[in-house]
């Protein structure tokens, strides 16, 4: 469990989970992983919801910006291609339900700024007591940063591939950067006028578009109010992945190409140069930096080089600590994981999906089997 206890001591780092949580708090919500076979959990620390299914931006390494429909992830995200998006009297009926459990609310997909009644949601949850959290690509942040101040968000976090031109690129809007650093900046101005002391968070997806721009990146924000910068890397799924993978557990929990395509090839990243990059961030000693997880050249090569190999021994607990509702009301493990559908909170309560049949028996292949062939670039097994 050494591996698993380094990960909950970084927890805090990661955008949709709650900075108030605490080691004991975590190990607490561990235990029925480890004394309770049946595959019963207690109620999440975190419920993730896309939102919606629509997106305003065409990021090159996505399963939505760069249409995949065969792929899980788009999936879980798009869905069948069609607009959809949870209605807010459901969305609140569910925050109801969770409430007296504390939870963080990550409001992560597919682009939360699109969904109309987002600052209602906000509002309604934190007038519930919990922390919220958004994350967004930014396009649309500057018309909407006064209405989530105005509901109380806890923290925003922002997505930022490179410097302005790069990330314009990766993200297929000329004008995608000036607008996501002008929103932040109207938003923590706005937040510091209402007294309120709102976390900003940016994060940088390392992939080999933008592996080589990490410093100039660090330079091109200097100059904005954010209170943290994350450096992360990009998740995907190879054929050979997929292939190995669905031999033993296709019947089950089917795995399919995620992320990959003629732009977005993990096999190009130049790891020296990259460690290179890493090194000169690090050696600002900037506190609000963070790799997740600080990898060595060894790791680098392996990462990017050896897909199929696992990054290490920590097994995969995520539906022991979180849940995701995507847009069509359907409980799934995680969006960049299998679509594997729980059950849908427009037919019955999310607490009896959460610990439904179908939900244990996913939790009981996991705690038998630790992993599966397909997880090994998940950042829950890592």
């Amino acid at each position: 469990m050494i591996a698993e206890l380094k990960k909950a001591l970084s927890v805090s780092k990661h955008p949709g989970m709650s900075q108030k949580l605490s080691l004991p708090r975590l190990v607490w919500q561990a235990l029925p992983f480890i004394f309770s076979p049946g595959g019963y959990a207690r109620p999440p620390l975190t419920v993730y919801w896309s939102v919606n299914s629509v997106c305003n931006l065409r990021c090159k390494m996505c399963d939505v910006g760069n249409p995949n429909p065969d792929s899980n992830f788009f999936a879980n995200l798009r869905l069948d291609g069609k607009f959809t998006e949870i209605p807010i009297e459901r969305f609140k009926s569910v925050i109801d339900e969770v409430a007296p459990y504390e939870p963080t609310i990550s409001i992560t997909s597919t682009e939360p700024l699109l969904y109309k009644p987002l600052g209602e949601a906000i509002a309604y949850a934190r007038h519930r007591g919990l922390d919220v959290a958004v994350t967004t690509g930014g396009y649309i942040l500057p018309k909407r940063a006064e209405e989530l101040v105005e509901a109380g968000l806890t923290r925003l976090n922002v997505s930022i591939d490179g410097p302005s031109d790069l990330h314009n690129q990766i993200r297929g809007r000329s004008d995608s950067f000036q607008r996501s650093t002008e929103g932040i900046t109207i938003f923590k101005e706005l937040a510091r006028q209402k007294g309120q002391n709102v976390e900003v968070l940016v994060n940088f997806t390392i992939t080999n578009m933008n592996y080589h721009s990490l410093e100039a990146y660090y330079l091109a924000l200097a100059d904005f109010p954010i209170d943290r910068l994350n450096f992360t890397y990009m998740s995907y799924v190879t054929e050979e992945m997929a292939k190995t993978h669905n031999q033993i557990w296709g019947h089950k929990y089917n795995a399919t190409v995620n992320c990959l395509n003629e732009d977005t090839q993990p096999d190009r990243v130049d790891v020296i140069k990259l460690s290179e990059q890493i090194r000169a961030i690090q050696a600002k000693g900037d506190r609000r930096v963070a790799f997740l997880p600080a990898f060595g050249l060894e790791e680098l090569k392996t990462y990017f080089y050896k897909p199929t190999h696992f990054m290490g021994q920590q097994r995969c607990m995520v539906n022991w600590f979180i849940a995701e509702i995507i847009a069509s009301g359907e409980v799934v493990p995680y969006t960049r994981c299998y679509y594997i559908p729980f059950g849908n909170i427009h037919n019955q309560s999310f607490l009896e999906i959460w610990n439904g049949e179908k939900m244990r028996a996913w939790r009981r292949d996991l705690r038998k089997y630790k992993r599966f062939p397909a997880c090994t670039r998940c950042d829950q097994c890592y």
